[in-house]
């Protein structure tokens, strides 16, 4: 398989995942202790975050290795699933799939944008969640 159709296979791959995980992020908002729920939201981001590593998008790959501890966390029992942790998961979704986009339109990801997420989303969350804190997510620097 070519280089630039293991690429369009990824890209098309990693947003079926997105869709399908933000579908079951609204079911774990209802259903917050579902752990069966949880475990595919972990894998979705386990698998974009692999596949990144394969094909060398390190940046896409720091954003979903930082969800995916925030949702061991989760799965550990050593934070509880809230609203801004729902916020925190989805804005994940949004920066990744703005990477995505901008892979698609230039088959590289684009090496000077920097993600952030909003610094008073991280200061509401760290204050109802304080080891969210932590988390450094969606910076690529």
């Amino acid at each position: 398989m070519e280089d630039q159709e293991i690429v369009k296979e990824f890209l098309i791959e990693s947003n079926d995942n997105l869709s399908r995980l933000e579908q079951e992020m609204v079911e774990l908002e209802r259903r917050p202790r579902d752990t069966e729920l949880l475990a595919s939201v972990f894998r979705t981001f386990h698998t974009i975050k692999g596949t990144c590593g394969f094909l060398g998008y390190g940046k896409l790959e720091r954003v979903a290795h930082q969800a995916e501890n925030v949702l061991s966390q989760l799965r550990s029992g050593s934070q509880t699933f809230t609203s801004g942790l729902a916020s925190l998961v989805l804005e994940a979704v949004d920066v990744l799939r703005r990477h995505l986009r901008a892979i698609e339109r230039s088959r590289k990801p684009r090496h000077r944008q920097r993600w952030r997420r909003p610094r008073k989303r991280s200061r509401a969350v760290s204050q109802t969640q304080p080891s969210a804190s932590t988390c450094t997510c969606w910076t690529n620097s």
